[in-house]
């Protein structure tokens, strides 16, 4: 099993200084390559404090230069937000940079602020998702960039640097809804989940990911990769109250950046998401929030490993990519969780076939 580090730079409730977040999660993304992790991840979001990774490309960069062997991977680069032709620039001269490591991960984000401010439209992201990814795609084989469509005009161009290697086996869509998970397919990306309910639930989702790409690509698909927040310690109480703690106070944060419970999210685009937060406003913060923290992954080295080995036996094969800094997580906490993790649970995860 592959596993990798993502990193949100969250600095919850501004606990730290920015200068102070960034040197923490830059010393978790560098430090994974020594502690035996194969990828590294980055979110890319904008002005606020929920992450403040607004160039993920450019931040993947950094940690290339640090490092010799971990694989760099945007998770994700949110293509309504961007030029096509900038980011597939960006993604091969990273592909250099860092010697063929770059792995391209794309999604059409779902926070109304966000997409606000860029002045966007959210009834526009999956039309413009669509479109953007093909050019990106297309242009990150071919060195060529053009497009036609309504969003995206862009003569034909070149780009240099030209390709290293081709990304078709580098390629990774983040899929939380069904209405997501045809356009990994169509892609030809590797589905990316967060942890978001009981993964059972989640069975029938992964296996329309895998019969579709199947089908589409006459291949199989890849692993799907499953994204978790991780509390990892020697003790089973220490590793719950603290996992109640820090997880919690992300989901606070999830609440308050998507707007999960309001009523802006358009059905036909995020239809998924429209009913979720019928239901939250049903249920309430703090029951969703005791859910939410039940559905990642905490405990002792044994008990995680458990939860994953059931995991495996609830939806089949997958890759694992954890965070393990976020809610306020002190620097010193965040390093313990990610060391023992690596210590502990990370060769017996290497083992998997």
């Amino acid at each position: 099993m592959e596993v990798g580090i993502l990193c949100v730079l969250q600095n919850f409730e501004n606990r730290m200084t920015d200068t102070e977040l960034y040197e923490t999660d830059m010393d978790i993304l560098v430090s994974a390559e020594k502690l035996g992790f194969d990828s590294v991840a980055v979110v890319e979001h904008h002005f606020s404090n929920y992450g403040m990774a607004p160039d993920n490309m450019q931040i993947l960069s950094y940690v290339a230069a640090k490092t010799s062997t971990i694989k760099l991977m945007t998770g994700a680069v949110i293509l309504p937000w961007n030029n096509p032709l900038r980011v597939v620039e960006k993604m091969i001269l990273l592909d250099h940079l860092s010697g063929g490591r770059a792995r391209f991960g794309m999604g059409r984000g779902l926070a109304r602020r966000e997409y606000e401010t860029f002045g966007i439209p959210m009834s526009e992201a999956r039309d413009r998702f669509e479109e953007a990814a093909h050019m990106i795609l297309e242009g990150l084989e071919t060195g060529i960039v053009e497009g036609e469509g309504p969003y995206y005009k862009q003569m034909r161009t070149e780009v240099r640097p030209g390709p290293l290697n081709s990304f078709k086996d580098r390629r990774y869509c983040v899929a939380m809804s069904p209405e997501s998970i045809p356009l990994a397919i169509d892609t030809g990306s590797t589905m990316l989940s967060f942890a978001q309910k009981p993964w059972a639930e989640m069975a029938p989702h992964f296996d329309f990911y895998r019969k579709g790409y199947a089908e589409k690509w006459d291949r199989p698909a890849p692993a799907p990769i499953c994204v978790d927040f991780v509390f990892c310690d020697e003790s089973a109480e220490r590793a719950e109250e603290l996992a109640r703690e820090y997880i919690a106070n992300y989901y606070k944060t999830i609440l308050v950046h998507y707007e999960f419970a309001g009523e802006h999210f358009d059905k036909k685009v995020y239809g998924k998401y429209a009913k979720d937060a019928e239901v939250l406003r049903q249920v309430g913060y703090d029951a969703a929030a005791k859910a939410f923290v039940d559905v990642n992954t905490w405990g002792t080295p044994t008990q995680i490993l458990e939860k994953l080995e059931q995991r495996k036996k609830e939806i089949g094969d997958f890759a694992l990519t954890i965070e393990v800094s976020y809610g306020g997580m002190p620097k010193g906490v965040a390093r313990k969780n990610m060391e023992l993790f690596a210590k502990s649970v990370l060769p017996e995860l290497h083992s998997w076939q």
